[in-house]
This record gives structure tokens, sequence and C-alpha cells, in this order.
């Protein structure tokens, strides 16, 4: 491993100040080396060669809800494990300058998904305030640093992030339900090098029989199915399946795969947490 073993290093989806890097500054803080990709690919391929010890994507947003890439990634053979999960709940804040006041607020910055977000807030606290999309709610962020009189709608990580901002309100989106689940990864298995409780849930990746069949082996209660298309098929509309198993038993769960294997399917399990 090319990494400093001294010293947890854990891969997210950039850039900084994203709430792929909120969530994972929640669960492993300040003492780990922080490394950011520009893509939830990197974030993969930064675990699976050893670049990383760890690695956040998100997983699934509460409104959105599936993020593709993510189970486009676990498709690859090898190319991470995962060992928890996060749920964080999207918090939008108003960051300000160091001292600045309400009053001094005339342009407020964000990726346009948050501005409409927080459009309510916006119109009843600042009508007047002219709105300016930015690529991301982070360069709004740092944006604001170059920009006399302006706001970002940002997450809070933001202020610890980028030095001279500070929130002047917290919790400004309209709607409240809106979570996102992350997947944190490891090289393998047991490549875990930070404290987690005991395993309740596994994820096994099926493919290879209709689904109906897979499940029918697996004779094991499921909480949830995904699926993509397969790689490297030549039959068409051939999916691989994603299934969250409620229990951690490493017993249980070896009988399961053998059960798939019998039925002429393939199982695999690729996270346990």
């Amino acid at each position: 491993m090319s990494v400093d073993s001294d010293r947890l290093t854990v891969a997210f989806l950039g850039p900084l100040g994203t709430y792929t890097h909120q969530a994972a500054y929640s669960k492993f803080g300040s003492t780990v080396q922080y490394h950011e990709c520009a893509t939830i690919n990197d974030v993969f391929d930064a675990v699976s060669t050893g670049v990383v010890h760890a690695g956040v994507v998100p997983q699934e947003n509460s409104i959105f809800g599936p993020v593709v890439e993510t189970y486009d990634a676990l498709r690859q053979p090898n190319v991470g494990f995962v060992r928890a999960e996060i749920v964080l709940e999207v918090q939008h804040c108003l960051l300000v300058p160091s001292g600045s006041k309400r009053e001094d607020v005339r342009f407020i910055k964000s990726h346009e998904q948050a501005l409409g977000q927080c459009r309510g807030f916006l119109e009843q606290n600042f009508p007047s305030a002219t709105l300016e999309k930015c690529t991301s709610t982070a360069a709004a962020a740092q944006a604001v640093l170059r920009t006399p009189n302006s706001a970002a709608i940002c997450s809070k990580i933001c202020a610890t992030v980028f030095e001279g901002l500070e929130v002047l309100f917290e919790g400004i989106q309209d709607r409240s339900a809106n979570c996102t689940r992350f997947y944190v990864l490891s090289t393998t298995q047991d490549g875990v090098l930070w404290a987690e409780p005991t395993p309740t849930r596994c994820l096994v990746r099926l493919s290879g029989r209709p689904i109906s069949d897979m499940l029918a082996a697996l004779a094991l209660p499921v909480s949830r199915l995904d699926r993509r298309p397969q790689l490297g098929s030549e039959v068409v509309f051939l999916d691989v399946y994603f299934a969250e198993v409620e229990t951690g038993d490493l017993c249980t769960i070896e009988q399961a795969l053998q059960r798939i294997e019998a039925s002429g399917a393939k199982g695999q399990l690729t996270g346990l947490w």
C-alpha cells in the first residue's frame, strides 16, 4: 500500500466542502488525511489500488434516488468492499465572510439545485438579493471570499475548510426530509483499519439467472434491491443485481452464496457492515 500506514487516509468525492466531504468528516473526524477525487470512479480506483485506506461515495438520496455511478463501479470485480454506511441529513447553510451581517448581503451564490431548494427562505429573508449560479456549492463558498457583499448556500463544513467564512444561517432548505446515504469502502473485507460495530447487513452481487430464481436461492430477508446492466454480456437486457440482506453472520451468508452457485447463478459478497 502506498499510503502512510500510521495515519488513516480517506478518499471522497470532491471538491473540498462537498456533502460527501462532510459525510466523511462526520465519521472520521479531523485526525485522518483526506484525499479528494474528481469522480466516483476515482474514489473506487484510489481504494482498489491502495492509494488510500478507505473511500466514501454517495449511494442514494432520499429525493433523487440511487446514485447510478456508484452501482456502475460496483459491477467491476475487486473495486472495493463496503464496510459501513453514513446517513447525512442535507442541511443547507448560508455562509458569509467573517464579520458580515445580514444587511450586508446583496449577492447569493450556489449550485442551481441548492438555490431552488432554499427558494422560500431566500424570498422571505433576502427578497432583493441577486441569485448567482455556480458549478457547485463548494465553488460558491470559494467565490464568496473574492466577492464583496456576497453569501453562499453550501454545507456547514465549508466554514471549516475555507478560512474566512462563517455560518450566518443554518438549515435554510425549504424541505427538511432530504437525506443522503453514503457507502464507506475498504480495499478488502478484512482491510478495515477503523472500529466498526458487529455487522448486521451485507451486500450481495447477483447475476446469471432470473432475479426470482436468485432470490429464491438466496433465501434471506432482502431489504433493498438495485439493478444495473451486466458488463461484458452478449445477451441483451441481462442485469446484475445488488441485494442488501439483513444478516451479518458470515456462515449464513456463505451458505446462501453456495445455494446461489448451485442454482447456476453467480453470487459475490461485496459488503458487510
